[in-house]
């Protein structure tokens, strides 16, 4: 299943935003016999490379259904104005996005680093191939348009 849905992304990010990279991790439990495996997909727009985004696939039940999830970082935002800004036009394409904001402080009063953070998830079933390729090419189309704001 995380193979077909990486296909499924690399099919439909080239006209909405780059792939750069591929992380698999997977971890085995040592107190109970189960492995859980996780795939990252590192994408920047077709040009520049801010803001970045992460997709995340997540088998659910293996062979049955898996989480996506989506995360967009838009460093060197500051004002919350420019935050509200943001959290609209992104609601605008996904409705049901969260933003939060990530500060780095080097010293009380000193900040160092601001990030804002867009994040969203949704589950695919896997019996489904027609719905998750609409669903995928839907996700990547979004994706597309929030690397844009």
């Amino acid at each position: 299943m995380l193979q077909r849905l990486i296909e499924l992304w690399d099919q439909n990010m080239p006209e909405n935003g780059m792939i750069h990279d591929v992380i698999l991790r997977s971890e085995h439990s040592l107190l109970e016999d189960e492995e859980t495996k996780e795939v990252k997909l590192i994408i920047a727009p077709a040009e520049g490379e801010q803001p970045a985004a992460s997709v995340f696939l997540y088998e659910l039940e293996p062979g049955k259904s898996c989480e996506v999830e989506i995360e967009l970082e838009y460093p060197g935002l500051d004002l919350s104005e420019q935050g509200e800004r943001l959290w609209e036009q992104a609601r605008e394409i996904v409705a049901e996005v969260s933003l939060s904001e990530k500060k780095r402080f080097l010293a009380p009063g000193q900040l160092e680093e601001a990030t804002f953070i867009l994040d969203y998830h949704f589950v695919v079933e896997c019996s489904d191939e027609e719905g998750t390729e609409k669903i995928i090419k839907q996700a990547a189309s979004d994706l597309g348009k929030l690397l844009g704001l």
